[in-house]
């Protein structure tokens, strides 16, 4: 059982993650409809995976989830396609109405039913819209460090989320946003590896795929939000600011001063301090 759990929570999604990136590698030259497309569906095929088929037409938030993944494979590709930059504000005004309408989609009823809860939700959408919208609009000539600030706070965002709901006892969820940080870890050690031969832009996630690979993960939180029995508001708040901490290094903070081969793990510790005290209140708080 154990075994079969690793498997399909960490190993499965951990593969998906270094197949996309080496995708890149195999098929240069697509690289922003590559990360665009194929994040979603990986996320589309890890719920298949936990959770099984969705029912059509869908009863339920989980049975929607997978079908609004869909949706955004479609919107982020097809943005991929047109290859023109996104400004700050266009690349804000998409997250908020790709995030804003899956978040009522999800959990309308339980929003209207709870306030606290439609709170935490509304400002987790206000967060990752903001931040995402700036990071992945931000020119190519940056702050040395800058540019694998996105995907290292992407991962502190769903370990976060992960054990947020794990703590909060809503298993399955737990499961999916672990196998979230799986499929972005695999994606980070391919990219890292090309980063050390030289690559300065491997990690980097900008446009169409880093709103893509941002949706995923920041829709999969609020759902955790809106769903989990006893989850804290202010911990899972806490848990999407590593993304505004990557707005912020790639906007000022540079890490020139770090080894060039240290700057990934530099940015990714100051983006998960937020995540770190997240999961302490979650842990706090945890009544067994």
């Amino acid at each position: 059982m154990l075994l079969q759990i690793l498997l399909t929570t960490v190993v499965v999604p951990f593969l998906f993650g270094t197949f996309i990136a080496a995708f890149a590698i195999i098929i240069p030259g697509q690289r922003r409809l590559q990360i665009a497309l194929l994040i979603p569906l990986a996320a589309v095929a890890i719920h298949v995976l936990l959770e099984g088929m969705p029912a059509l037409p869908p009863v339920s938030a989980k049975h929607k989830l997978p079908l609004i993944l869909l949706g955004g494979a479609l919107i982020f590709g097809l943005q991929a396609m047109v290859r023109r930059p996104l400004k700050i504000h266009m690349s804000t005004v998409l997250t908020v109405v790709v995030l804003g309408g899956s978040t009522w989609l999800l959990g309308k009823n339980v929003m209207m039913a709870d306030p606290t809860k439609a709170g935490a939700a509304i400002v987790i959408l206000l967060i990752a819209s903001v931040a995402l919208g700036a990071v992945v609009a931000r020119p190519r000539a940056g702050r040395p460090g800058g540019e694998s600030c996105l995907a290292v706070a992407l991962l502190a965002v769903s370990l976060a989320a992960a054990l947020n709901a794990a703590f909060g006892a809503f298993v399955g969820m737990a499961q999916i946003d672990g196998a979230l940080a799986a499929l972005t870890g695999g994606w980070l050690l391919v990219g890292y590896v090309r980063y050390l031969m030289g690559n300065d832009d491997a990690l980097a996630l900008r446009g169409a795929e880093g709103l893509a690979f941002g949706f995923v993960i920041s829709v999969h939180v609020i759902m955790t939000a809106l769903f989990t029995p006893k989850a804290s508001p202010i911990a899972l708040v806490l848990a999407v600011l590593p993304l505004a901490v990557a707005y912020f290094l790639v906007r000022g903070a540079g890490l020139g001063r770090v080894p060039r081969v240290l700057r990934p793990f530099a940015a990714g510790l100051l983006a998960a301090l937020p995540a770190i005290i997240s999961i302490a209140i979650a842990a706090t708080l945890f009544d067994g």
